[in-house]
This record gives C-alpha cells, structure tokens and sequence, in this order.
C-alpha cells in the first residue's frame, strides 16, 4: 500500500493500483478483517464439532481419561470461539458507530 499525499486529501493506493481516500480505506481493511475473522471463525467451530464427536466416541468405548480431554479440548476450543465472536460483534459495533453519526447529523440538518 502506498500513500499518496494530495495536500488536503491523503489517498491510499492497494498493490493492485485501486486508489482510497483515508476512511474508504480503514473502511475497507476493516470488511477485510471481519471477512478474515468469520473465516477463522468456522474454522474454529469446525474443530469444537470433530472433538466433540471425538469425545463421544471416546465416552461411549468406556475411555474416561481420552474422552475428559476430547472434552477439554472443546472448551478450550469454544473459549476460541467465543474470543473471535467478541471481536467481530466489536468491529461490528465500531463500523456501526459511523453510520449512526450520520444518520443524526442528516436528521439535524432537516
């Protein structure tokens, strides 16, 4: 990314040459992260589900010791989880914020 200093405006060119003012730009790198997020997300939630069914197996053979960590590997999976959830719902909220702002500043204006 390189930055463009046009004196009362500052752009942003990606690698590929599309070019962004400063808030198109944090706008987007923000979408990117949150796609990013919701991606490791599924992943996450993907290993909760096979240890879990791991830890079924595990019980229903009558292997206690195998299964109780098949069972705290899934929590320690779903805390994960539950971190990467916190994060996108505060993305969430952050790009929420802008679009409330305008909204009363639009309101007032009329």
């Amino acid at each position: 990314m390189w930055e463009i200093d046009e004196t009362e405006l500052m752009r942003y060119r990606c690698h590929l040459g599309h070019a962004y003012t400063e808030e198109v730009m944090a706008m987007a790198l923000d979408e990117s992260l949150r796609r990013s997020l919701a991606s490791g997300l599924r992943a996450i939630e993907e290993r909760v589900a096979l240890v879990q069914s791991m830890h079924a197996r595990a019980s229903s053979r009558g292997l206690r010791s195998l299964a109780h960590d098949w069972a705290r590997k899934a929590a320690e999976f779903e805390r994960e989880a539950q971190d990467v959830r916190d994060t996108i719902r505060r993305l969430d909220t952050r790009a929420q914020k802008p679009r409330d702002s305008e909204a009363q500043a639009e309101t007032a204006a009329e």
